[in-house]
């Protein structure tokens, strides 16, 4: 396991105000698991485990690996005519994205290349 999920899961609590056990409360994800996770003893964490945090820290699963806070696409806000904000639409394509594995997220990659070439 890498040592910077230990950080940034430690960072994000911190900065909610979240006890281990609240964490557990509200992800499902067991008090002992958080703790392990905490003090580095758990050396293969479940997808769904670290999943469920990030959704609940609302993060991406690959951002809890990294240093730093996550910062998504970073994309600009425009409304369209119907008052959708774009930005937010592209944001939370980036999150699914992110959730998923590389080779899922090779495969959408290649499906969006398809799309703009064959246009």
């Amino acid at each position: 396991m890498e040592p910077s999920i230990r950080k940034q899961l430690s960072r994000l609590m911190r900065d909610k105000k979240l006890s281990q056990s609240a964490l557990s409360r509200a992800t499902g994800v067991p008090q002992p698991t958080i703790n392990r996770i905490l003090s580095q003893t758990t050396v293969d964490l479940r997808r769904d485990s670290v999943v469920r945090i990030a959704k609940y820290l609302d993060v991406t699963p690959e951002s809890l690996y990294t240093s730093g806070p996550d910062k998504g696409c970073d994309v600009g806000s425009a409304v369209d005519s119907a008052g959708v904000d774009k930005g937010d639409v592209i944001e939370e394509i980036c999150r699914r994205v992110m959730s998923l594995t590389a080779l899922q997220r090779a495969e959408v990659l290649q499906r969006l290349v398809e799309l703009v070439v064959v246009k």
